[in-house]
Parts: structure tokens; sequence; C-alpha cells
């Protein structure tokens, strides 16, 4: 009988250590990935190539699911709350920006604290006349019913613009 608890015990030291190792195995590595979601990454958005606003519009099958780059500058901008939990968890702020260059204007979305903006500077911080250049991932809606836009923006990055 003592021989039967001393194995019993035995293994249950060893699943509980294993338990533990595992734990911390998964626990360093989601370390390693904290910093882009907690604070704000450096990108270099000049290292992409930039698409002119009415080339996205004319063949956005070209860009579907791709991170292309924007330059241009914010011609009007509106944040609401959206009260919905089961998007994100929780409401989070959307930001609708206008944003314009020499060939055309596009509407962007910032989904907030539940998009992929990893930039330090946000959608909300951005003011109308302000030049930007931004890292949008290009979607393609399905519902071709809608009455919305043909492309949907949504911002990856927004750096200011350099001369």
């Amino acid at each position: 009988m003592t021989v039967l608890l001393i194995r019993i015990g035995l293994r249950t030291v060893i699943l509980i250590l294993s338990g533990v190792i595992g734990l911390h195995a998964v626990l360093a590595a989601d370390e390693l990935s904290l910093p882009s979601r907690v604070s704000a990454v450096k990108i270099s958005v000049a290292s992409y190539e930039r698409i002119p606003i009415a080339t996205i519009l004319a063949h956005p099958d070209r860009y579907q699911m791709k991170e292309i780059r924007i330059t241009g500058t914010v011609t009007a901008t509106q944040t609401e709350t959206i009260p919905n939990r089961m998007i994100c968890g929780s409401p989070h702020e959307r930001t609708t920006l206008m944003v314009e260059d020499d060939s055309g204007q596009i509407e962007i979305i910032d989904h907030g604290a539940c998009g992929k903006n990893v930039g330090a500077l946000k959608a909300p911080m951005l003011k109308t006349g302000q030049p930007i250049d931004l890292l949008v991932r290009i979607m393609i809606p399905t519902n071709l019913g809608s009455s919305g836009s043909s492309v949907e923006a949504t911002i990856r990055y927004i750096a200011p613009a350099r001369d």
C-alpha cells in the first residue's frame, strides 16, 4: 500500500512539474511578442512603395489582403464609440479618416483598441490638413450589394509625412 501511494505521489509531482515547465515555456514565448501589443513598434513606412489612391481604387484586386503605403493629407476625421462587446470584448473607438493625395481620395478605418495599428501615432490624434504616411491593409468586401466603398482600408501604421 505504501509503495502504491509513493508511486501516485511521484506521478503527481512529475505531472505538476511538467505542467509548470510547459506553462513557463508558453509564457516565455508570449513575452517575446508582448512589446508589439503593449508598446508602439517603429516601422519604416518609407521602405514600402507608395501607391496612388486612384490606382488602389481602380484595381483593388491587385492589393487584396496586402499591406500597402499611402501618403496623403487628412481631409476629414470622425471618431465614434462602438458599444458592441462582441467585436473585441469591450466598447472601443473606431475612427474613420478621409485621406487625399494628388490622384484621389479614400476612406481609411482605424479600429482603435481592436485594430492592428502598432505605431505610437493613433488615428484620433490626427488633425484635418495633416500630411501623413500610412501602412494599410486592403480588403475587398464580399457583400457587393452594399452601397459602401468597393475597398476597405484598415490602418496598420501611421507616421507623419516626411518632406
